[in-house]
């Protein structure tokens, strides 16, 4: 028979998306939208700052010099299309180990300097043999311009990284994700423009999706390209944070990205140079025109503007078919702004392509055996990490400054208590609102005299502790049962996570505060100087050893269930950082491990259910 109080702990208490609402709530002063500066020179000292901080930013935890060196290349062949172009095989080193295949469509008879064309990827498992990519090369080769087509991260070739959440393996590290991606576009670039025949004054970028947001974010930082055609590629996480389905991968949500600069800043930053902005009217993927009319293109047009160059930025809705695409209408439309901007005269439809089109077989590059991946990357930079413990320690206070630091933690303020329902059998529900978080709790009162107070977290939530409350009840302890951040009914989808760190957050951080302000309120409701806490899961027991860490004096005792030994696991194993999004913290495991915090943690008592004692 269940106990109880086991309904209680199942029972609903905050209305539907509170703790989504209040997210986005918090959210809203980190993300600000674009204002139109007051001066030209104004918006033009902050785009040289904002792109000389995003690379740090990007490059953190990297090798220096990496932006600097020259990609070393590797000719793999070359397909004779006899069709007034040829198609050359190549490889390039985008990242140290990483070989990226790409293809060179190449006009037969090439005289002087001609027009380039950077053709990144999307989002689509043929990578560089979709039929929408090869068309739109084989028609810029017709028309005379070299047009390189790139594979992206977990596409093509490159499939063995399918999972682009796997940078959050590398940011954990120290290590920032986002500068793997960026490098492997900016070779892209340097490639091409190492071509002889290529003219740096005459440098094009553009791609769908995955291949738009590529073309947003190098050409907002690379001056050397020309002319820009990203096609619903982006839009402002301030506008993305109210869509989920425009959220995308985490290398679009960086860590502190938005501390700097959002994506309607980013495209603010093209100008003054020539840019088409194409979204689809009816996308079934994202970027709906409807969206990004008004966060991305007219924000943009203001700084264009500003600085006198409005008519060098344009905005394109595609109607046929409207869906996520760079079919014949959106090909047609950069095919003009081209002759446009590079003073060309070209036919303004396709050229024939349909019999021209090759097999995925049949444009295959090659790659070493021992390419690296993202996962292989972290795997390297563990071992680096391993091999300098242990570390010399540092005093307690130190330490502890240090780990607020890289969890960015916040203050909470004054708690107040909201009771749904009566009392029954010892069962009492109630709200806490904690500034901008509510927090449901389930308090069981032990039926005789209590003698200590207990909180229980789980990554379940407050249904799945049925089991540790009824451990704290025969301890005789007051319990109380708690859903923090992202458990619960205060479960968030990993992609709000994201976003929340692009914005200069922690979301551990966030767990921490919450649970550190209700170990504070517990103790001055319940007159009681320490407070047992009892967790489960993979990232709560990591959340309650933080607690133990930063305040050891407010802490009696500490249970886990589920206790991995090391942070370590998250890149061993490797774990998902959809099911464990605020574990992935970045810098987190270069400066700390869960012995560290145990370290910290002294003289509180640890022991897992599994594992036995872990600290006496």
């Amino acid at each position: 028979m269940q106990p109880h109080y086991h309904r209680a702990l199942g029972r609903r208490l905050l209305r539907k998306n509170t703790t989504l609402r209040e997210l986005s709530q918090l959210l809203e002063p980190h993300l600000p939208r674009l204002a139109t500066p007051a001066s030209p020179a104004t918006w033009q000292r902050r785009a040289q700052q904002s792109r000389k901080r995003l690379l740090e930013n990007f490059f953190q935890g990297h090798p220096p010099g990496l932006l600097k060196a020259t990609p070393r290349v590797q000719w793999r062949g070359t397909i004779e299309t006899g069709q007034g172009y040829r198609i050359r095989k190549l490889r390039y080193e985008g990242y140290p180990g990483m070989w990226v295949p790409a293809l060179l469509y190449e006009p037969t008879q090439l005289r002087g300097r001609v027009p380039v064309v950077l053709n990144p990827n999307g989002h689509h498992a043929g990578g560089k043999a979709m039929d929408y990519k090869q068309a739109r090369c084989i028609n810029l080769a017709k028309r005379g311009m070299l047009a390189l087509s790139t594979e992206f991260i977990g596409m093509g070739e490159l499939r063995a990284d399918a999972e682009h959440l796997r940078i959050g393996l590398l940011d954990v590290l120290g290590m920032a994700g986002i500068g793997v991606f960026y490098l492997l576009m900016k070779r892209g670039l340097d490639v091409l423009l190492l071509q002889r025949n290529a003219d740096p004054s005459r440098v094009a970028m553009t791609g769908l999706s995955g291949g738009g947001w590529q073309t947003a974010l190098l050409a907002a930082l690379d001056e050397r390209i020309t002319a820009i055609v990203p096609v619903a590629g982006h839009s402002p996480l301030w506008q993305r944070k109210s869509c989920v389905a425009d959220i995308g991968d985490l290398e679009q949500c960086p860590s502190d990205l938005c501390t700097v600069a959002d994506y309607d800043v980013l495209t603010g930053m093209f100008a003054p140079r020539p840019t088409l902005l194409i979204y689809n009217h009816e996308d079934d993927c994202c970027f709906q025109t409807r969206r990004t009319r008004g966060s991305i293109y007219r924000p943009a047009r203001a700084i264009y503007q500003l600085l006198g160059v409005g008519d060098k930025i344009s905005f394109h809705n595609n109607i046929d078919p409207g869906t996520h695409n760079y079919e014949r209408d959106n090909r047609r439309q950069l095919y003009r702004f081209l002759d446009q901007q590079f003073g060309l005269t070209t036919h303004d439809d396709d050229l024939p392509y349909e019999l021209e089109l090759l097999t995925e077989s049949e444009l295959n590059v090659g790659l070493p055996a021992d390419n690296a991946t993202l996962y292989s990357l972290a795997l390297d930079r563990l071992q680096q990490i391993r091999r300098r413990r242990p570390r010399r320690e540092s005093s307690a206070t130190a330490a502890r400054a240090r780990l607020r630091k890289i969890l960015h933690l916040p203050a909470v303020g004054a708690v107040r208590a909201e009771s749904v329902g009566k009392t029954r059998r010892g069962v009492a529900q109630m709200r806490l609102h904690l500034d901008h978080w509510t927090a449901p709790v389930t308090e069981l009162a032990p039926s005789e005299r209590s003698d200590g107070v207990e909180i229980v977290i789980s990554d379940g939530g407050r249904a799945a502790c049925g089991l540790a409350a009824a451990g704290g009840l025969s301890r005789a302890h007051r319990t109380l049962v708690v859903d923090l951040l992202g458990t619960g009914e205060s479960h968030v989808s990993h992609q709000f996570h994201m976003v929340a760190a692009s914005a200069g957050l922690r979301p551990l951080g966030l767990q921490l505060a919450q649970l550190m302000t209700i170990v504070k309120w517990t103790q001055r409701r319940y007159r009681t100087k320490k407070i047992h806490l009892r967790a489960s899961g993979a990232t709560m027991p990591v959340v309650a050893l933080l607690a133990g860490a930063m305040q050891p004096a407010s802490i009696a005792s500490i249970e886990l269930g589920g206790y991995m030994g090391s942070l370590d696991r998250l890149v061993d194993l490797p774990m998902s950082y959809a099911a464990h999004a605020p574990l992935f913290c970045f810098g987190l495991l270069a400066e700390f491990d869960l012995p560290d915090l145990l370290q910290l943690a002294k003289p509180v008592p640890v022991r897992d259910h599994q594992r036995g004692p872990l600290q006496m």
